[in-house]
Order: structure tokens, then sequence, then C-alpha cells
């Protein structure tokens, strides 16, 4: 992979990883890119995920789970910035994953 340190990159996937650990670094990386964590943002401000309530004299809270919300199908592509972490990240899923410079 020739991809020089702190240039933008798109990561396309190619085939669904067939390791959970796998899947979980192209998730972290798919994270990376503005669009999805603009998305990220906007889910965070909107969800009714925090409750919270008083309860002898004290507040409690009770945070829902909830997913990622990035799916991780052949074809989806990702546009993010290339640090020296992530390319040692892209090496280690470059079976599932095509990356080129970005335009």
């Amino acid at each position: 992979m020739n991809i020089t340190p702190n240039t933008t990159v798109v990561m396309t996937v190619t085939a669904t990883p067939t390791r959970e650990a796998g899947l979980k670094t192209i998730i972290r990386l798919a994270r990376k890119d503005p669009s999805q964590q603009r998305i990220q943002r906007h889910r965070k401000a909107k969800r009714p995920s925090w409750q919270e309530w008083r309860r002898g004299g004290r507040f409690w809270h009770h945070q829902m789970r909830t997913e990622h919300g990035i799916r991780v199908a052949r074809g989806a592509s990702f546009k993010f910035r290339a640090t020296t972490d992530v390319l040692r990240d892209l090496e280690s899923i470059a079976q599932w994953v095509s990356v080129s410079p970005a335009k």
C-alpha cells in the first residue's frame, strides 16, 4: 500500500470480514469519515437514551445501549485522513478493503 501519512484516502469494503476483530476495525475506521461523524453527532443529540429520576433523595440514571449505526457491506466506501495509526489498521484489514487516494 503506497499511501503517505496525513493524506485523505477512500476505503471501499470489498468483502465482509470473517473475523470479529476485522469487522470492529472497519467500523472504527469508518467512524473517522466526516459524514459519519455528523450523523453520529445528530443521533447523540436526539436519542432518548438518558433517563434520570429521583430515588431516595438521589438522582439515578439509566443509559440505553445504542448501535454504532455503520453498516459494513460490500461496496460501502468511507473517506478519511490516513494518519500513521490508521495506515497500520488498513494493512491489517487489507484482505477485506481496497484503499485509494481521494480525489
